[in-house]
């Protein structure tokens, strides 16, 4: 693309489009998975994390951030794991209190970092990707053992992420 003829506006406007088109996928996964429609499913869940890294991508390629604000990739991502985490639950497989242990890191987030820019530490910036993988892997791997290997490691996830989290806001100020 042609950065020069495309003005800054629209091309912050290309990536959130890209990134509510992963919100939109979202409702679709949800609705999928509940209804027991495994395969197309897991195909609205990899096309969700093929726009989430087209976005991140594009607002590298095109020097610009979401027109909907910094923090729109990262809602648009926890909306996406939640969504999953809450068709999960539904379904039997995680318990709800994983769907509160999840906002509340994304509330840490976005109560630490402030309304200016997100503030990513050296741990909690995976948490995300991480919380993806192990969407993937509960659908990829339908079998109990799984499911509580993966809690466990959501556990000690997001354990390690609180600590590095405070560590590096400690040591920021």
């Amino acid at each position: 693309m042609d950065e020069g003829r495309i003005s800054r506006h629209h091309r912050a406007l290309i990536v959130s489009t890209v990134i509510g088109v992963r919100v939109a996928s979202t409702a679709l996964f949800l609705s999928a998975f509940i209804n027991n429609q495994k395969t197309w499913a897991i195909g609205l869940f990899l096309f969700a994390c093929l726009t989430d890294a087209l976005d991140g991508h594009l607002a590298r390629t095109l020097g610009v951030s979401p027109s909907l604000g910094p923090y729109f990739d990262a809602t648009a991502d926890f909306v996406l794991v939640l969504a999953a985490f809450l068709a999960f639950a539904i379904k039997g497989i995680y318990p709800f209190w994983v769907l509160l242990l999840i906002g509340s890191m994304f509330l840490q987030f976005v109560v630490t970092s402030g309304l200016a820019r997100p503030v990513y530490d050296p741990v909690g910036k995976y948490y995300g990707v991480f919380l993806f993988g192990a969407t993937g892997i509960t659908l990829a791997f339908p079998n109990p053992v799984v499911y509580d290997a993966v809690l466990i490691a959501i556990l000690g996830f997001t354990a390690a992420s609180v600590v590095s989290r405070c560590t590096f806001l400690v040591r920021r100020r």
